[in-house]
């Protein structure tokens, strides 16, 4: 009987009930050991009515077995594989190890696999849940192996419309902390006195021993019963000592009392985690003693033998067992485990054959790359990763030390621990003076860097490990180099960026491979833009996208997002666009989420670069919480720098400076200077739409002052043509001219459309001939997708003909210029015009902004994919979302568009733009 709890109980309650009602819900309950956290799931369990109930526990001794958790959650479920995805299936069969897989990759980590198992598991359990509600239970969350934790949190942020509930139990300050904080949270608290009092009454305690009781316990359930079992000991004076403490004192004066036969045998079951009584027999012979001695342990209460496995009551039995034991007894019993297990239980094997070894061991060193292997090829990277720490640490020679820990770094950096990864990169590098294993270690750890760690250390790390490579491997290093140019991008190190780029001009020739003359003469390309040569750079960026059409660059994941800096380094209309959404559905299509942060990124950033805003805030809000799962810390903080700017230039100041000072705060930690930069213009943006034109000129002056500090010739990065219109609103024309003069310049120097196009607006607003500059700056851009800066430039030319008294004209400018900010929500600018086309003498009309495209981000993405013939399911997979919130995000598409079938969205997404995208 579940003792106290009324309030706690009734939460369960009302997750339950949603859960039946087809809503979801996600509880994390909280609490210290003993204080009755598996009660309440137990609880919860038994008033689980008309759901399914899955359960898994968490156990110290499985902790490091590849999915162990995942499988006994979803065991119940497997018969259901065939409904997903053949790559989700197949992905999920792998790391079960219900069947084959293919071989683990080699080359530079790419970050795509491990997600398609969480993509599984979310698309098992909605499809399940389909058939009858679900309840899933997972206790001991701090305990379970990082793979199953990692998918069953990428599933529970997922849940939406679908019957679904799940009750985590997780004491707090053991590591996982921070992965929970998102999600909604119960923390226990200890029993009052009079609860005490009913939990502990059928052991007759007096009303003083149950008052003392409670006092020390601190109403912890577990606490209070043990020392119920031991009344004599509420009369001394014991001090304060922490609850666990008790708990396990208790535990161990019960051990105490077993004898030495059955003491071994029950450390033998807790060191040896959910095995079979058969394994567990043996261990126990040759450890001298046998299961027949743990009947002691029975009439102890210490644990329960089962038809088919020994389970401990308590966790902390367990716990308390293993902490009492000595050092030298553990190493050997782990040894007797491991010499008991069957040969096909590697990841056990390997467990416990670390857990015996001290100092070196070949035996041990072997069969730990084994497990390695073995996790690795099932995509349980985090496993993997700690597999090869312990074979480099049980490694008798250097060389082999430091590559495995090389191999152990992208293993940890695969299966989302970056910090890890370059922790183990750095121990790698201290323990490889020379040689391949030094250079490949510090390559990787730069190639990490670049979007977790130090952009400046990963510009150094890059640029020292390809000096010796070039030599040898010449194609590697064009690579290492392209990804050095991309670090200084991020950096808005102009200095840095022609270093690089001179070594990839004088290495390029020597490079053999399709894909480095490609990745190189597109880092070439960008760095050439950057630093002010954007007419060679343009030549380079275009032949480079044009090759990789068909070569060898397309088909390779882990670099194919370069191709998508083509069209948002040159911001033309050419052919380069059509790869952009054709590299991130094939992501998708791959479940290859680690890759898609920095992919959703660039093409968030070329929507926001022409009409399709709304897409742009669903690509970028995507970007934002695929990296923050992954630990992509540059991708999120630079999406977010992308979201304020198109915040900005929508006029949503609160949010605008929301994700402002989260991008701001991270692009600072990061060095991620690009990313300031856009702040500041965004800062500007967000001042000028609202006609606070003083406090737009300081913000533009600073985003100015940042980037000459920074060294950068890039014309795009420049806010010249903006200030230029803030400075005549102030008043000061003369540095508007000086300001426009000295922008031409920088925009020749690139060369390309867009930015001859602002220039001409600037020296039409500063200059004497305005309606010379203007036709030529609408001409620049008609060969620019950008509607925006379009929309601007007509605004700007309807309001100089309107001033100069050529009404009829003006009108046609500032209609066009009123209905792409409507079209845009781009609501300050569109008041703007809107005020203009009334000063022409002509009645607006007005409509609600964004009346032609009413859907919502997640809205848009859903109609897109289902308009283009794909069903609810691979919508579903495509997205990371349950079928359930596909069709719950559809319906409201069909309300919002007026229409009622998947004909009808099709045929919406022919005529419309934005959808279309």
């Amino acid at each position: 009987m579940l003792v106290g709890r009324a309030g706690e109980s009734a939460v369960i309650a009302g997750l339950l009930s949603r859960a039946r009602g087809g809503a979801s819900g996600v509880l994390v309950v909280v609490g210290e050991a003993g204080i009755g956290k598996s009660s309440l799931l137990d609880h919860a369990r038994e008033t689980a009515t008309g759901l399914h109930v899955l359960a898994a526990s968490g156990a110290e001794p499985e902790r490091e077995l590849p999915f162990a958790g995942l499988v006994q959650l979803l065991r119940p479920l497997l018969g259901r594989l065939g409904a997903l995805p053949t790559v989700q299936s197949e992905a999920l069969a792998q790391a079960l190890a219900l069947g084959p897989g293919g071989p683990h990759h080699d080359g530079p980590p790419g970050r795509g696999e491990r997600f398609a198992v969480s993509a599984a598991t979310l698309g098992l359990i909605t499809t399940a849940a389909e058939a009858q509600p679900l309840l899933l239970l997972v206790d001991d969350v701090h305990h379970l192996d990082r793979p199953s934790l990692d998918a069953i949190l990428f599933t529970a942020r997922r849940l939406l419309t679908d019957a679904v509930a799940i009750a985590l139990a997780t004491r707090p300050g053991e590591g996982v902390d921070d992965l929970l904080t998102d999600l909604d949270r119960l923390d226990l608290t200890g029993l009052t006195r009079e609860e005490c009092g009913v939990l502990v009454g059928p052991r007759g305690l007096t009303p003083p021993e149950v008052e003392r009781l409670h006092a020390v316990s601190g109403g912890n359930p577990l606490a209070a019963l043990e020392m119920a079992r031991r009344p004599e000991l509420l009369t001394r004076e014991v001090g304060i000592v922490p609850v666990p403490r008790l708990i396990e004192r208790a535990f161990v004066r019960r051990l105490d009392a077993l004898s030495a036969p059955a003491r071994v045998a029950l450390t033998v079951v807790a060191l040896a985690g959910d095995v079979d009584l058969g394994t567990l027999a043996r261990a126990c012979a040759a450890s001298g003693t046998d299961l027949d001695h743990l009947g002691e342990a029975e009439e102890g209460e210490l644990v329960a033998v089962e038809a088919d496995r020994v389970r401990f009551l308590h966790p902390l039995v367990r716990a308390s067992l293993v902490q009492a034991t000595a050092p030298a007894r553990r190493r050997h019993l782990h040894r007797m485990l491991a010499d008991a297990l069957p040969d096909g239980d590697l990841d056990r094997r390997a467990l416990h054959l670390s857990a015996s070894t001290l100092g070196p061991d070949a035996e041990a060193a072997v069969v730990l790359d084994e497990a390695t292997a073995s996790a690795a090829h099932r995509r349980a990277y985090a496993v993997a990763s700690d597999w090869g720490e312990r074979a480099a640490q049980v490694s008798a020679d250097p060389a082999g030390r430091a590559q495995r820990l090389t191999l152990a770094g992208e293993h940890a950096w695969l299966g989302g621990l970056a910090d890890r990864a370059l922790e183990i990169f750095g121990e790698a590098v201290a323990s490889a003076p020379t040689g391949e294993s030094r250079r490949r270690a510090l390559a990787l750890r730069g190639v990490v860097s670049a979007r977790c760690g130090s952009l400046v250390e990963a510009r150094d790390l890059l640029l020292e490990a390809s000096a010796p490579i070039a030599g040898d491997d010449p194609d590697l290093a064009v690579m290492l180099l392209a990804e050095a140019v991309y670090a200084c991008v991020y950096l808005c190190d102009g200095p840095g960026v022609r270093t690089v780029v001179g070594r990839l001009d004088a290495l390029q020739h020597r490079a053999t491979a399709p894909r480095s003359r490609l990745l190189g003469d597109l880092a070439r390309g960008i760095g050439r833009v950057m630093t002010g040569e954007g007419v060679e750079g343009a030549v380079l960026m275009r032949r480079a996208a044009a090759a990789a059409g068909t070569g060898e660059l397309v088909e390779d994941p882990r670099w194919r997002g370069w191709l998508l800096l083509v069209p948002i380094w040159l911001r033309d209309s050419g052919a380069a666009r059509g790869l952009v959404e054709t590299v991130v559905l094939d992501a998708r299509e791959r479940a290859a989420v680690g890759t898609l942060p920095f992919l959703l990124f660039h093409a968030a950033r070329d929507d926001a670069t022409t009409d399709r805003w709304t897409s742009a805030e669903a690509g970028y809000q995507e970007a934002i919480t695929l990296a923050r799962e992954s630990g992509q810390r540059t991708d999120e903080a630079i999406a977010r720098a992308g979201l304020a700017w198109l915040y900005a230039r929508r006029g949503q100041e609160d949010a605008m400076r929301s994700e402002a000072e989260e991008a701001e705060r991270q692009c600072v930690r990061s060095r991620l200077n690009f990313g300031r930069t856009w702040l500041r213009f965004a800062w500007g943006d967000v001042a000028a739409g609202l006609g606070r034109y003083e406090e737009a000129v300081t913000h533009y002056r600073e985003q100015q002052a940042l980037v000459r500090h920074l060294g950068v010739d890039d014309a795009d990065l420049s806010p010249a043509p903006e200030l230029v219109e803030c400075l005549l609103r102030v008043g000061d024309v003369a540095a508007a001219r000086s300001e426009a003069e000295a922008f031409e310049g920088l925009a020749a120097s690139k060369g390309q459309p867009w930015s001859r196009a602002r220039a001409h607006r600037a020296v039409a607003l500063a200059g004497t001939t305005p309606e010379e500059q203007f036709e030529a700056a609408l001409a620049e851009h008609a060969r620019s997708p950008d509607a925006y800066e379009r929309a601007r430039t007509l605004l700007a030319y309807g309001a100089h003909l309107r001033r100069t008294r050529r009404r009829t004209e003006a009108r046609t400018h500032l209609r066009e210029a009123l209905d792409t900010f409507d079209r845009l929500t781009a609501a300050p600018w569109a008041e703007q015009a809107s005020t203009e086309l009334a000063a022409t003498g002509e009645r607006v009309q007005r409509r609600a902004v964004g009346a032609e495209q009413p859907l919502t981000p997640q809205e848009l993405q859903v109609a897109r994919l289902l308009g283009t013939g794909r069903t609810t399911r691979e919508a579903a997979a495509a997205l990371f979302v349950s079928p359930k919130t596909v069709e719950y995000h559809l319906r409201h598409v069909y309300i919002k568009l007026g229409i009622g079938s998947r004909k009808a969205l099709a045929e919406r997404l022919s005529e419309d733009a934005e959808l279309r995208g």
